[in-house]
């Protein structure tokens, strides 16, 4: 009965841990942007606020004598926590706190973070520690209910966007949460006091752990940073990933759970019954592991998504389980738990500042490169092996060096490849998977050949990716790169020299025809055989004089601007405005003849301070990325939008999206604010070899009027751009108390 009570109180506090964390992130994630940056700067301070939990209940461990003395400590403060969890608006983040024109908004939101959820989650994360710790002194294994833990925080992890969110606003989230961090302290209090019962006075050990610490020798200080080195790993892994698959992959923030969610699982299979048979084979697996993500990593063939997202997410799993196998094998006697959880906590967040916080200042000109870094790192880790390690020898540096070489003259090959044909995608793909595994498989099978030694492993590891690192992309030749808190944006030129583009992740976010002389014609989603080309084409000039547009780009937009007009832009990274007013790469503003300007931070919040009727066209470009801003597809932000709009003005939202239903929700939404509005939709017309050749790609474009009136075309069938109604679909409002993904999810192509 003790171990079942022990055992629910820690899965509750744990639930409640990881339920938290996406139900404060998704308030957050808005108020900045919606970028991996916000989720991995939520991460580091939850990661954060875990140690200093852990390093509370190690000094009530081992400083307070007794555990009665230590069960009024944490009940104090669980009280304190309840109370401001009431006083505070129950994990509401105070807008106020986060400036709208933030260039980097760390700060702010770790300082939003703190007045939110600050001490119910220190409180939450010091309870597990001392229930192990109370159990342990009543003669109890505690190991097994840190399996628990991570079970229960894989549990409320997996649980908000399959359950939580789907079902119940933010409001009646943040209740839920309170009323379970209630039933929560209640639960802690009884095992607090089973345990104190179990206790006989004199059997009772004082300070354990005060005096292990006191007679800490040199190998032990080692092995403590062997302790942190295996936690701070997989942590950064983590992010790495994280940020990989939401930015390069499928930018969707339901993906950023779910390597969160492997990670957890991973403490648990490790810290149960995880016999030294299973730790070998993860030890000969991983190093398969890491071949395949790097392969993958460097091809960039736009391969399938599930096969791509599939490869990264098991390298992870399983690096992230030989790091948590060994560090395990290393756990000390239960005598010295809470120091051993403070060192695993404080890799976890070293691991989560090089991502977040380092990696963006030291690697800013060469983009994304701690991934990499972290998984040469990853092929140092092993299992100890019957025979000690040969010692450093000259081939494990002039191997990789042989390997690089080899890499770069095969990377020179490869751009003798035909071109992959733009009309047939299976044979580009095709063509470019051949490419790369002649450029970069050969090496890495090369590489794992060197697998019994660790280092001359990593080493050729290392070579083949720093090769990678500076070969073109399917995107051309990389010309500028620039990283920031919003994430990592490249100017490219196509291989045959006739675009420059800019370039995030695998979105392209607009380009130009390099060979226009004075001011440039729109491309891509902007071009003038598409939707957007359309709507300037046959609106009178009277009702495009006034012009907002959300999201820069490379200021294509503007090229439908005219002597007279007046276009305000509102673009949250300044790192694009910068790209888009740099003539070496693109024009579009700087021949632009209409007054224009740039309003830097978030488009929501500063379209608030425009006058009502400001906008005669509103442009809705923040779409174009599947990472949504769920905050600009709300029922108020379309009340905004349509306050902001003069007496016949229209609002034309660009969804192109290969996940979900956005012109679906669009037009829920929009009846949603206002049931009388028309809305039209417009998905262009798919581009051929000569659309190709001047930039086209189709687009997706939803248009809304207060009046039919106020369309610019009806739907008569005489043009191929027709306006076409919408047929009402079934399905959910967004608000800014409610919004799931999965209830947009696309079920087929469009």
């Amino acid at each position: 009965m003790t171990r079942l009570l022990f055992a629910l109180a820690v899965l509750l506090s744990a639930a409640l841990t990881f339920t938290v964390q996406p139900l404060v992130g998704k308030q957050l994630l808005p108020l900045a942007g919606g970028t991996p940056g916000v989720w991995n700067t939520c991460l580091v301070f939850f990661q954060a606020m875990l140690l200093l939990g852990y390093l509370t209940a190690h000094v009530v461990t081992t400083k307070v004598h007794g555990v009665g003395r230590q069960v009024a400590v944490h009940a104090a403060v669980l009280l304190l926590a309840v109370a401001v969890l009431m006083l505070g608006g129950l994990l509401k983040p105070n807008e106020s706190l986060l400036p709208a024109d933030a260039e980097t908004p760390v700060g702010y939101l770790l300082l939003m973070l703190t007045v939110a959820v600050g001490l119910p989650f220190l409180a939450l994360s010091a309870t597990a520690p001392l229930l192990q710790a109370w159990f342990a002194r009543g003669g109890g294994n505690p190991y097994p209910l840190y399996a628990a833990s991570n079970l229960g925080s894989f549990g409320g992890l997996i649980a908000y966007p399959l359950l939580v969110e789907p079902t119940f606003t933010l409001a009646d989230q943040r209740w839920m949460w309170a009323v379970g961090f209630g039933v929560c302290a209640v639960l802690v209090l009884a095992c607090g006091q089973v345990g104190r019962m179990a206790i006989s006075p004199s059997g009772e050990r004082k300070h354990p752990e005060s005096d292990h610490l006191r007679g800490l020798t040199l190998p032990a200080r080692v092995n403590q940073l062997h302790w942190l080195f295996l936690a701070a790993l997989p942590s950064s892994l983590l992010l790495s990933v994280t940020t990989h698959l939401s930015t390069d992959i499928a930018p969707m923030p339901l993906l950023w759970v779910i390597p969160l969610g492997l990670y957890l699982l991973t403490f648990v299979v490790a810290f149960g019954q995880w016999p030294p048979a299973a730790r070998r084979l993860v030890g000969r697996v991983a190093p398969m592991g890491l071949c395949f993500v790097c392969v993958v990593l460097l091809t960039r063939a736009n391969q399938p998504m599930a096969m791509v997202a599939a490869v990264h997410l098991g390298a992870f799993t399983v690096v992230a389980l030989l790091c948590h196998g060994e560090l395990a094998a290393l756990k000390p006697p239960p005598e010295q738990l809470t120091h051993f959880y403070l060192w695993v906590a404080a890799g976890g967040v070293v691991g989560g500042l090089v991502n977040a916080l380092l990696a963006p200042v030291l690697f800013g000109g060469l983009g994304y490169v701690e991934y990499p870094l972290a998984l040469v790192l990853a092929a140092l880790v092993r299992p100890p092996g019957k025979s000690p390690d040969a010692p450093f020898g000259r081939w494990d540096w002039a191997m990789p060096l042989v390997l690089l070489a080899g890499t770069a003259g095969l990377t020179i090959a490869g751009q003798l490849f035909p071109k992959p044909p733009a009309d047939d995608p299976a044979t580009a793909m095709l063509l470019r998977l051949l490419r790369g595994g002649l450029t970069f498989g050969l090496p890495c099978v090369v590489a794992f050949t060197q697998v019994k030694r660790p280092v001359r492993f990593a080493l050729c590891l290392a070579a083949v990716l720093v090769v990678g690192q500076f070969s073109p992309t399917e995107h051309g030749r990389t010309l500028e790169t620039a990283r920031n808190f919003f994430g990592t944006l490249r100017v490219t030129e196509s291989d045959d020299g006739q675009f420059r583009r800019l370039v995030h992740g695998t979105t392209q976010h607009g380009q130009q025809k390099v060979s226009d002389i004075g001011r440039p014609a729109p491309t891509m989603y902007y071009h003038r055989k598409g939707p957007l080309g359309h709507l300037f084409e046959v609106l009178p000039a009277e009702r495009k004089r006034r012009v907002g547009a959300v999201g820069l780009g490379v200021g294509a937009s503007a090229a439908y601007a005219e002597a007279g007009d007046d276009w305000t832009f509102y673009e949250i990274d300044p790192a694009v405005v910068r790209i888009a007013k740099d003539e070496r790469y693109f024009t579009f503003l700087s021949t632009c003849p209409a007054r224009w300007e740039v309003v830097l931070g978030d488009a929501r919040r500063q379209l608030a301070n425009a006058a009502d009727g400001s906008f005669d066209v509103l442009i809705l470009d923040a779409f174009n990325s599947d990472a949504v801003p769920v905050h600009l597809l709300t029922r108020e932000a379309m009340e905004l939008y349509l306050r902001k709009l003069g007496p016949r003005g229209v609002v034309a939202f660009h969804v192109s999206n290969n996940f979900l239903e956005l012109p679906e929700l669009v037009e829920r939404v929009a009846h949603a604010a206002q049931p009388t509005l028309e809305v039209r939709y417009n998905d262009g017309l798919p581009p051929t070899d000569a659309d190709r050749a001047s930039g086209y790609a189709q687009s997706h474009w939803v248009l809304i009027a207060r009046t039919a009136a106020d369309l610019p075309t009806r739907p008569d069938g005489r043009s191929d751009f027709r306006w076409q109604p919408m047929q009402p679909r079934p399905g959910p409002v967004w608000t800014d108390d409610f919004s799931s993904l999965l209830g947009v999810w696309r079920r087929e192509e469009r």
